[in-house]
């Protein structure tokens, strides 16, 4: 099983890419091969045995797509194109963490986070916005509306971003916020098409994460006891979250220069 990273340089210097690659190579006996598809991080090593950068002009040109692709969704199924991609692998951010051992079984779990038909209040904002833009065009097309943004590692196969995007290209733009959201999308469409279940994050109780403030070093070590998965935002990344890091995953990868 492969990973595939989208990834854009951060604020910290790439910082959360690298611990991510740390957390894979200690919790991720599966894996394959790592890509990392848009920005290349200095760190990176040079062997592409292991890890393999590629940037968004290697496959945009197949739909002429202005570079750098800016659109989730587009980035998704771009990524999936690229020609040595095994036919299943997990779609990772650089703020997506591994916290225990993930076994091949539960990586290839769907996870949802709620179903958007049960919520009364939508909220506003950009992400708010492109979320229930994604919900009227599922629901109108016959689809289900379950939100898959579990900000957690993102099975997926070749052929379902392929199918997902080949009927919903429509609904997709250039605009990063704009158009139906990728993951929520192409998962949608797996489970009317592949009858396949999808797992309630919050039941199954796997993941810890911080946004939209740092916590204190002592909340992360509390909120992570007994997870899987871990992630957090820009804005929560302060010295809580770089200390645990710092301290979980302390050694050089096969991934970076050393």
């Amino acid at each position: 099983m492969d990973v595939v990273y989208v990834f854009q340089h951060s604020p910290f210097g790439d910082e959360e890419l690298r611990y991510s690659l740390r957390s894979l190579q200690k919790h991720l006996r599966c894996l394959r091969k790592v890509w990392i598809f848009g920005d290349r991080p200095a760190f990176l090593t040079d062997d592409e045995s292991l890890i393999e950068h590629v940037p968004h002009s290697a496959v945009a040109r197949i739909g002429d797509f202005p570079t750098p692709v800016t659109n989730l969704f587009r980035q998704i199924f771009l990524s999936s194109l690229i020609p040595e991609l095994d036919a299943e692998y997990l779609f990772f951010s650089d703020d997506f963490i591994l916290i225990a051992d993930l076994p091949r079984e539960s990586a290839r779990k769907t996870r949802y986070l709620e179903d958007l038909a049960q919520i009364d209040n939508r909220g506003r904002g950009l992400w708010k916005d492109s979320l229930w833009r994604t919900y009227d065009v599922l629901r109108r097309l016959g689809y289900p509306g379950y939100n898959c943004e579990t900000h957690t590692p993102a099975y997926l196969r070749r052929r379902w971003v392929l199918n997902a995007y080949c009927d919903f290209k429509d609904y997709t733009t250039n605009d990063r916020w704009f158009g139906m959201l990728g993951l929520t999308a192409i998962l949608n469409h797996v489970v009317k098409h592949e009858n396949i279940g999808l797992t309630h994050l919050a039941s199954e109780g796997t993941r810890a994460g911080f946004w939209h403030r740092q916590p204190a070093y002592e909340a992360v070590v509390e909120a992570c006891r007994n997870k899987v998965f871990f992630n957090f935002d820009d804005a929560a990344y302060g010295s809580g979250i770089q200390r645990f890091l710092s301290e979980r995953f302390p050694e050089v990868s096969v991934y970076e220069i050393s």
